[in-house]
């Protein structure tokens, strides 16, 4: 439903009724409108062009094919904070950095405090100031505190995950990870150089070089790895070197003379 054309495609509007199946395993999707339960008073639902959190404009961001404009809109200030709490909670949960206790109702505490502005503050947290928060008890504030740490030891495609990079997922993160052996591999890459990693294609390469690019997100690399971040990748996949016997074809003990 956050699919403004899809919306529009389906003519799906507020107060109607739907039927809604399961896409993959988890996933709600709605298939269509049940006409016959129009009451009249049904009307488009309109996007809005502000954010709703901090007043800024949004837009659309360029999808993954080449020309896609993409389906999501977005705010466009990066210090809007719900961005600032999705980035914290992105970073914690478990398919990206896996930080025990890290979720919504703490990451909404931690930048309301003031304590946390980006992820990279989460690793110069202290006990006091976790503790010290609302429904938030010294032993559970340890256990967030040891996620924290532990997570340094996790692997790099985690940690690129976790930027949340436009259109980098998981699946992308660990190609990354397979075919770069650190993170500064990946960042020092050109677009050519990335589209070389399977699932890897031209509009998930310049978002990466994009990201880099931003001052602040340079930055944000240096104090992650002043933290001590791993940056190195257990995936990593390199590619045989070529030599004058790789293109031939390996001979076996019968076939060979001595």
């Amino acid at each position: 439903m956050h699919n403004e054309d899809y919306i529009r495609q389906k003519d799906i509007r507020v107060g109607d009724t739907v039927t809604i199946e399961k896409a993959g395993e988890v996933i709600p999707a709605v298939v269509d409108v049940v006409l016959t339960k129009r009451m009249g008073n049904e009307v488009p639902f309109r996007f809005p062009t502000q954010c709703p959190e901090c007043g800024s404009k949004v837009a659309k961001a360029a999808g993954q094919a080449e020309g896609d404009e993409g389906a999501v809109w977005r705010c466009v200030n990066p210090d809007c904070p719900a961005q600032v709490r999705g980035r914290i909670e992105h970073w914690c949960a478990r398919g990206a950095m896996d930080i025990e206790g890290g979720g919504e109702v703490l990451s909404r505490q931690l930048v309301k405090s003031g304590l946390v502005r980006d992820v990279a503050d989460l690793y110069s947290l202290k006990l006091s100031d976790v503790a010290n928060l609302e429904r938030m008890g010294e032993k559970s504030a340890q256990n967030f505190l040891d996620g924290v740490e532990a997570s340094k030891k996790r692997d790099v495609w985690r940690v690129l995950y976790g930027l949340g990079i436009l259109h980098v997922g998981a699946g992308v993160a660990k190609a990354l990870g397979r075919g770069f052996g650190t993170l500064d591999d990946v960042f020092a890459s050109s677009v050519d150089q990335l589209t070389d990693c399977e699932d890897v294609g031209e509009v998930i390469a310049r978002s990466v070089v994009q990201w880099h690019g931003d001052k602040r997100n340079r930055e944000l690399i240096e104090r992650l790895r002043k933290a001590g971040m791993n940056f190195k990748s257990e995936l990593f996949q390199p590619k045989a070197q070529a030599g004058p016997f790789s293109a031939k074809p390996s001979c076996s003990l019968a076939h060979c003379r001595i």
